[in-house]
């Protein structure tokens, strides 16, 4: 089973996008980047894999600059 992480500039932009998914209903989590993955911020949204894509798309859409990655 595939993991869909979005990987975001940094804390603040993070948080907030954890808050967007939430008002929108998206359910989302903040984790710690996996190691595998490098991202500045050092903290990332866990989401489902199914929504990935939409969520992203979403998210862009919102402003939000970010990088979908899969493990």
């Amino acid at each position: 089973m595939k993991r869909a992480f979005i990987l975001l500039k940094n804390m603040r932009a993070a948080i907030k996008a954890e808050a967007w998914c939430r008002e929108q209903g998206v359910a989302c989590e903040v984790v710690p980047v996996p190691r595998q993955l490098s991202s500045e911020c050092g903290m990332c949204l866990e989401v489902d894999n199914n929504q990935a894509d939409t969520v992203q798309q979403q998210l862009q859409s919102a402003g939000f600059i970010l990088t979908l990655a899969r493990l």
